[in-house]
This record gives structure tokens, C-alpha cells and sequence, in this order.
């Protein structure tokens, strides 16, 4: 066989590959990149979930709803430990907890929060003993709130 033919082949084979393992590396980023996405918007229901049950002027009940509807969402995206430390949360806030604090929420929400940043990559430089952070509510008006509501199922 011609050495000319064989270095041909070789190239066409070498082109077929290195195309193939361009595609799939793409196509993994890709996948990877809209499975992020999802995560973040089902993490984006949990947090809004959480942040109307601090709004003093909203309906509770249906504040509760949304906080089961994303809690039990997430449950089907996220890795153990993320499930784990919302499961904490869940068992700090809810109704029939008779020994809560605004101490140990606080605690367990950042633990909540270091989970779900880690989960989605945010950063890796944050650092449990210093991150600081707590649910913030106001009065709003009624409109804003379906507005807002509307916004993040759609």
C-alpha cells in the first residue's frame, strides 16, 4: 500500500476522532450547563417560597404550600447534602416544632444556603463561620407578590 494513502487514512481517522470527541465534550458541557439551570431555578422557588413565609402581610397558608411544593421539588435535583440540611431546616420551622429558635433557624437556613451554593458551584470560598445571612420580609403590596409569584413558576 502506498505510504501516501496510509498517512490519508491516518489523517481521516485522526479528524473523525478528534470531531467526535468534540462533539461529546460539547454536547457533556451543554447538558451539564441546563442541568445547572434547572437546579438554579428550582433552588430560585425555594428560596422565593421561603421568603414569603417572612413577609408579615401574606397569606400563610398559602406561603406553607409553596414552601412543600419546592421542598418537595428539590428533593428530585439535589444531592444528599443539600436534601439533608433543607430536611434540618424543615425540622427547625415547621408548626408542631415546640422548642424553636430564631438561633438555630438562622444557623440551619446558612447551613441550607452553603449546601445549595455548593451544589450549584457558586463559590468555593465560602466559609461557614463567617457567612452571614437571614430571611428578609416587609409589608408589600398584594399585587407585587402575584407579580412576583407569577415571575418565578413561569
Amino acid at each position: 500500500m502506498d505510504s501516501t494513502i496510509i498517512i490519508a487514512g491516518i489523517s481521516l481517522l485522526g479528524s473523525i476522532i478528534i470531531a467526535s470527541l468534540s462533539y461529546y465534550f460539547t454536547k457533556k458541557q451543554q447538558i451539564s450547563k441546563e442541568w445547572r439551570e434547572a437546579k438554579i431555578n428550582h433552588y430560585k422557588v425555594l428560596i422565593s417560597s421561603l421568603s414569603d413565609l417572612a413577609i408579615d402581610d401574606l397569606d400563610k397558608e398559602e406561603a406553607n404550600i409553596r414552601f412543600a411544593d419546592a421542598v418537595n421539588t428539590i428533593a428530585l435535583i439535589a444531592p444528599q447534602n443539600v436534601i439533608t440540611a433543607l430536611m434540618n431546616f424543615h425540622d427547625e420551622v415547621k408548626l408542631s416544632n415546640q422548642n424553636k429558635s430564631q438561633e438555630n433557624h438562622d444557623k440551619l437556613l446558612i447551613e441550607l444556603l452553603l449546601a445549595i451554593r455548593k451544589d450549584i458551584k457558586i463559590s468555593k470560598r465560602d466559609n461557614p463561620d463567617t457567612f452571614n445571612f437571614h430571611l428578609v420580609g416587609s409589608k408589600t403590596n398584594i399585587n407585587m407578590i402575584s407579580l412576583n409569584r407569577s415571575i418565578t413558576t413561569a
